[in-house]
């Protein structure tokens, strides 16, 4: 088993809704969503009848992160990871009223946290000292769409939020696989790259270049890459540890969820519902079951599995829910 670390520059921009609206968009995309992207285009490629894949995630083999964020400097490639959600820091006295207040503000409009300044963020949380970050990846543009009519009628004008990305940022996603799998899974991401990814893809929005060659965490090498971050990930992903940051959207086993009510744990609940529109599943857009993940960004006192389920409610195939998770050993506090 290995890691691998994808660049990927997204030219047109992305829109990932957060709702049911075409007006607003992240900038990152969860991991069950890419999975189930992935997914669609596996088949495509190979057929309902290659079950590959479905095998590799079910025996663990095969797990992926959420799309974060990076930015290309001069000298280094910055990658950040989701900013954890901490509930059992001990915090220190701080006397100077005035800089814990300035801090918090903008801590709290933070989501990401550079890889190699983790520990830094630990630090800040207990103390309240001195913490900033650059979260300038790009910025979110108001669209204007004319939705043409197939059967004749007037066309009607919509709008979408994109995101678009500075020219020197873009997101990578983290893949575990067999090694020997590798040519296979660069192969559908290609095509995956063409057909892209989240919402109003016909427009051209979600498709992407990968840029450069994929970073590879073997567990045996620690060595800089790119950049400090890198190497931290790197060792992060072979850390046993008492605490782990989740990179991937989690849908917990039925023995985990008592573990998750620990109130050591710090996690957020985000919602998966909608409609399959596919002919293949059903003649009309049929719902499919809803679920409740954690999102990425926990921080959990075990190390977690997590599950693939099934969706399907009336249609004729299966409808996969990625929730295994890949997580980083992390230390705070008197355990770091």
């Amino acid at each position: 088993m290995v890691y691998l670390l994808y660049k990927l520059k997204f030219p047109s921009g992305i829109h990932i809704g957060t709702n049911a609206s075409l007006e607003a968009t992240i900038l990152t995309v969860n991991s069950d969503i890419f999975y189930s992207a992935f997914y669609s285009e596996y088949v495509k490629i190979f057929g309902d009848s290659d079950k590959e894949l479905l095998e590799l995630t079910e025996k663990d083999e095969f797990k992926v992160s959420d799309l974060l964020p990076f930015k290309e400097m001069e000298t280094e490639t910055a990658f950040y990871l989701p900013k954890p959600l901490v509930n059992d820091i001990e915090r220190k006295q701080n006397d100077d009223e005035s800089e814990q207040v300035a801090d918090r503000k903008k801590i709290k409009e933070l989501n990401y946290i550079r890889a190699s300044r983790l520990k830094e963020y630990f630090d800040f949380l207990e103390t309240w000292g001195n913490f900033s970050e650059d979260n300038d990846f790009g910025e979110k543009e108001l669209h204007i769409k004319n939705n043409i009519s197939r059967t004749g009628e007037d066309p009607e004008l919509y709008n979408i939020e994109v995101f678009k990305f500075n020219k020197n940022t873009g997101l990578y996603v983290i893949v575990q696989l067999p090694e020997e799998w590798k040519e296979k899974f660069e192969n559908v991401l290609e095509s995956l790259s063409l057909t892209g990814i989240g919402g109003k893809k016909n427009a051209g929005y979600g498709q992407f270049n990968v840029a450069g060659e994929a970073l590879t965490f073997d567990g045996k090498y620690f060595d800089i890459i790119e950049s400090e971050d890198d190497k931290f990930i790197n060792e992060s992903l072979y850390k046993e540890s008492e605490k782990y940051l989740l990179l991937s959207s989690y849908l917990p086993q039925k023995d985990e969820i008592e573990k998750i009510k620990n109130k050591a744990n710090g996690y957020q609940l985000i919602k998966r519902s909608g409609f399959v529109n596919s002919p293949k599943y059903s003649e009309n857009p049929q719902k499919r079951k809803q679920v409740y993940m954690i999102s990425s960004g926990a921080v959990l006192n075990f190390k977690p599995a997590g599950k693939l389920t099934d969706l399907k409610l009336h249609g004729n195939h299966s409808i996969y829910k990625m929730g295994k998770p890949i997580v980083i050993g992390v230390a705070y506090g008197k355990d770091s």
